[in-house]
């Protein structure tokens, strides 16, 4: 009878181990990952490293100077900043007003209205405190209407900006900041303030806000198109305009592009996946808590920073294929002696012009962003993929805003996604001959007095970061160019030899023709 029972307890052990092992393998070998972007202000994280140490306290000197330009001269939105800012203030609560005048005729509407927005936010309060990196719980009701009136101010500059009236917008012509006096200056400082890490107010509120009658108005009094060229207008417009216009099935194909199922918190997030765009399948995305597996830990941190390519010079017109064969001597022997930033930068990356002479084509791609630039070779053809980069008079500011964000988000040096397109970039636009190359593929899109200024914007942009190391994607795309070699450049002078006694072979025929010999 014991051998019985202990029979059957081994028999239901199996058993067991069986139906576990079965769920097992139902089970996904990778488990979800836990989404990590959150609204953050501008500070640094303590790295152990002590060189890491180093590189931190130069960014967080840069977030310093940024932060106190932010509490100096910046609209101030959300609760992440506490900066006593009354004339802004003043500006909000006016906004507020304007809103609720033209929302309500009498007293009595009028608290009907701040009840609506109220009631409105009230159900996506907790999602709202959610979104920010820092606890706010203790704010109360207070949490509640700094979400509807900076929410109201922030919508009412992003309708301005994206080009409605003063008459759209219900203030005259003469209003200091919604009238028609505004300038290039008020924009920029507008925008950096809007899109600035941290200074952020949560989309959800945002959306909720726009689907008031207030800015569904707004939105009627106008046709709205997509914008091609500007990068903040195209984000606003997509996160915010596109969402809240009911029956629109514009701007489709981009929207589904850049959320790729995946909703931004805030604006930011929003415009970096504009720029990143979708990742290919296996792409080593950092939307989400990279697990130890994912660092590349045969990253070379020295021969990231070599100089794998020779440095050009800018070109004048006059000669620039003998000046970059000079410099291309003057750099091997260690003799160059010129000044300018651009050439003594290392760079590990060719130029457009070098690629083109390498053989190598550049293509621009129809969908996807910075994460979809890929190389494909043939055996005579190989093509690099790049995506379209809009250039505009904010170019600098918000990719410069894209860098910190990065900072201040704590990723690692090699997953900064944006600064090491921004490394890539640079180096593959380096003179207004790789300017003009691009425009003529489509890459550069935009007013061609800016894109002129693109090679100093970039090198400006990517010189102040300290060692970027290239993400994992970048290494790999630096190495299928390095290693690509056209048999056509390789066997040029085979080539070239053969045509010119072909050549001459048929001059001597066509002479031995017309003069036959006597």
């Amino acid at each position: 009878m014991q051998l019985s029972k202990l029979h059957k307890q081994i028999r239901r052990a199996v058993e067991k181990k069986k139906a576990n092992d079965n769920q097992l393998e139902l089970t996904p070998l990778v488990d979800k990952p836990v989404l990590r972007r959150r609204i953050r202000r501008c500070v640094e994280t303590k790295e152990k490293d002590e060189r890491e140490l180093t590189s931190t306290s130069r960014d967080e000197r840069i977030m310093d100077e940024v932060i106190t330009k932010l509490e100096d001269s910046l609209p101030r939105f959300g609760p992440l900043y506490i900066v006593e800012q009354d004339s802004i203030d003043a500006t909000k609560d006016k906004a507020w007003q304007h809103l609720l005048k033209n929302s309500a005729s009498s007293e009595l509407d009028q608290s009907i209205t701040m009840e609506i927005y109220s009631s409105a936010i009230r159900k996506v309060e907790q999602e709202a405190k959610e979104a920010y990196a820092e606890k706010v719980s203790g704010i109360g009701s207070q949490f509640r209407w700094m979400m509807i009136k900076d929410g109201c101010f922030f919508l009412q500059l992003a309708l301005l900006i994206l080009g409605s009236s003063p008459e759209h917008l219900g203030y005259p012509s003469n209003d200091p900041i919604f009238g028609k006096k505004h300038n290039k200056k008020d924009v920029k400082k507008w925008i950096e303030a809007m899109l600035f890490p941290g200074n952020q107010i949560p989309l959800v509120v945002l959306h909720k806000l726009m689907n008031q009658q207030f800015f569904q108005d707004i939105l009627a009094k106008r046709k709205w198109e997509p914008p091609q060229f500007d990068l903040c207008k195209m984000v606003l417009y997509d996160f915010l305009v596109f969402p809240a216009r009911k029956g629109s099935n514009q701007g489709l194909c981009r929207k589904e592009r850049i959320v790729n199922s995946d909703q931004p918190s805030d604006l930011l997030h929003g415009l970096q996946k504009l720029v990143l765009g979708p990742g290919p399948p296996g792409h080593l995305s950092n939307e989400y808590e990279a697990a130890d597996d994912d660092i590349d830990l045969e990253a070379n941190e020295e021969e990231e920073i070599g100089r794998v390519f020779p440095t050009t010079i800018e070109d004048n017109g006059e000669g620039g294929d003998t000046g970059d064969r000079l410099r291309v001597i003057l750099n091997a022997i260690g003799m160059n002696t010129s000044n300018s930033t651009i050439d003594d930068r290392k760079r590990i990356f060719p130029c457009a012009t070098e690629l083109k002479r390498a053989g190598i084509r550049i293509r621009k791609l129809k969908n996807g962003g910075a994460r979809s630039i890929h190389f494909k070779s043939y055996y005579l053809l190989a093509f690099l993929y790049l995506p379209a980069f809009p250039v505009d008079d904010n170019t600098e500011i918000l990719f410069r805003i894209l860098k910190s964000y990065e900072i201040s988000q704590q990723f690692g040096k090699h997953r900064r996604e944006i600064s090491s397109y921004l490394r890539v970039m640079s180096d593959i636009i380096q003179t207004p001959r790789d300017v003009k190359l691009l425009e003529k593929n489509g890459i550069i899109v935009g007013n061609s007095d800016d894109a002129e200024k693109l090679p100093g914007i970039l090198n400006r942009l990517s010189s102040s970061c300290d060692k970027i190391r290239l993400t994992h994607e970048f290494r790999v795309l630096r190495s299928q160019i390095r290693d690509y070699s056209s048999p056509l450049i390789h066997y040029k002078g085979v080539i070239n030899l053969v045509v010119f006694l072909t050549l001459l072979q048929t001059f001597f025929a066509l002479l031995a023709y017309f003069k036959p010999p006597k």
